[in-house]
């Protein structure tokens, strides 16, 4: 008889094999980690420097032509302004000006810090924060707005001050702003800007950390809660469970009680009537036959109830 069984297992062993394999590719190509497969080229950059050593003593304008032309992807004008002068530096391509630099405008740098002991608060809590406005000019001293806010991740102002502030040259002072009570935990930022007439002069900013107040159990410590929560709860079955056990026993004792004493009580009784039977018979009240009859009548129960 010829038999055909080690053909077939071979199949379902070639096909096993062949469903791993594809199994094996799909879990490849569904976890690694994305790749960015491509070119990438680097243009070269140059820095050029040019000394103007331009000094303008009158009214006029100053055309700057670029020994190197090309795309400009950064520019610094250093120089300085007299008190009594203003200067303007420009870019100017296809009849379109982009302003670089105005003296008649206030410019500032703004460096803040929030406090090393204030980068991590609760909520409802106060920050403090140190500034620095710093007018780059030099001169042109006068009022400054100084706007301070704290933003979440996604720019939402949720807290925020004004002041103004008197400058000549630089100005360093510690500001306060309170954290509201019902802001959720998180990284904020502290920002500071300097500004007039709706237009910012500089700004600066800083992060902290807002704490919960009511901290929020990990998994492990959650599991701890439920164990003692459960505790609790089977203490307080198992003693409502033993108050009523003890309170059934108590009854049950009571009954029994009453139950062993109530022979005795009864046959302290028939011990009365026989002792009243005596007497009566004694007296005379009755004949000989009832006494006895009575007397083995009584003492008949008497030694059943002992």
């Amino acid at each position: 008889m010829h038999q055909k069984m080690p053909v077939k297992k071979k199949n379902v062993g070639m096909s096993l094999a062949v469903w791993i394999i594809i199994i094996v590719v799909l879990a490849v190509i569904l976890f690694k980690e994305p790749s960015i497969t491509g070119k990438v080229i680097q243009e070269k950059e140059e820095i050029f420097s040019e000394n103007l050593n331009l000094q303008v003593d009158e009214s006029g304008e100053y055309n700057w032509t670029l020994r190197n032309p090309g795309s400009i992807k950064s520019l610094k004008v250093s120089g300085s302004v007299t008190s009594n002068g203003t200067a303007k530096v420009y870019l100017e391509k296809d009849g379109e000006r982009k302003v670089l630099f105005d003296s008649t405008r206030q410019l500032f740098d703004v460096n803040i810090h929030v406090l090393p002991e204030y980068k991590k608060v609760f909520q409802g809590d106060e920050i403090l924060i140190e500034n620095l406005l710093f007018n780059l000019r030099g001169f042109g001293a006068g009022n400054v707005n100084v706007r301070y806010s704290i933003k979440d991740s996604k720019g939402n102002i949720i807290a925020a001050e004004e002041e103004i502030v008197f400058i000549e040259t630089q100005a360093k002072f510690i500001r306060t702003l309170v954290i509201p009570a019902e802001i959720k935990a998180g990284t904020y930022t502290a920002f500071v800007e300097a500004y007039t007439n709706s237009t910012i002069l500089g700004s600066g900013s800083d992060t902290f950390e807002i704490m919960s107040k009511y901290k929020t159990p990990s998994i492990a410590e959650l599991k701890y809660y439920l164990i003692a929560l459960a505790a609790i709860v089977a203490l307080v079955i198992g003693s409502f469970i033993g108050a009523y056990e003890y309170k059934k026993a108590k009854k049950k004792k009571a009954i029994v009680e009453i139950r062993e004493k109530a022979p005795l009580a009864k046959i302290s009784k028939l011990e009365g009537e026989l002792k009243a039977l005596e007497s009566a018979y004694k007296a005379g009240f009755i004949s000989k036959e009832s006494y006895e009859k009575d007397k083995k009548r009584i003492e008949g129960m008497i030694g059943k109830n002992k």
